[in-house]
């Protein structure tokens, strides 16, 4: 009976720890978006003009585009500004057409039966560069909700220039083992 016993706690200490132990492989930046638009002007136009259905910001410090597929589109990603406290960090110059980035996952249909394609822009190597290999440089609360990302979307066609802000929170993840407590 005790032998029994003893394996039953043996095996419950094995499994709990076993979920409560998470494995991060690598260093790596959070970035929580708030994806709403700062002015409701600007999603307007910027949905209208570019056929997009949708601009999003991923945790994993990439920018994914969801656009509608049956046009086009004229537009060029010209470069992405890091803000804290509303204080320019950093900036990446990307210059690149929509069409040209990395399609991410299947397209689908929208609710109108129209099909989007997803196109998106990973700027973690961007992120390590500004924010620093171990977050040296803005090592503040977590998550700290003070960083602001500008997108600047260029129209090929008439050469204007629109500008998209995103509020964000972002914070690191250092690489090894978390331990993580389950609440019940």
């Amino acid at each position: 009976m005790k032998k029994v016993l003893l394996v039953l706690i043996i095996f419950f200490l094995i499994f709990f720890l076993n979920m409560c132990i998470v494995h991060i492989p690598k260093d790596h930046y959070i970035l929580v978006a708030e994806n709403t638009f700062i002015s409701t002007e600007e999603k307007e136009k910027v949905y209208k003009t570019f056929n997009f259905k949708r601009i999003y910001l991923t945790e994993d410090q990439s920018i994914m585009f969801y656009i509608f597929d049956n046009l086009k589109v004229n537009l060029e990603l010209v470069r992405v500004e890091i803000f804290y406290e509303n204080k320019m960090v950093g900036m990446v110059n990307i210059n690149m057409k929509t069409d040209d980035l990395d399609s991410y996952g299947a397209d689908f249909l929208d609710e109108t039966g129209r099909k989007v394609v997803t196109k998106i822009c990973f700027l973690e190597k961007d992120f390590f560069r500004i924010m620093g290999k171990n977050y040296e440089i803005y090592n503040k609360n977590y998550p700290n909700g003070k960083f602001e990302i500008a997108i600047y979307l260029r129209n090929l066609k008439t050469n204007e220039i629109l500008k998209v802000n995103r509020k964000c929170r972002i914070y690191f993840e250092k690489k090894g083992y978390e331990l993580f407590i389950p609440s019940v």
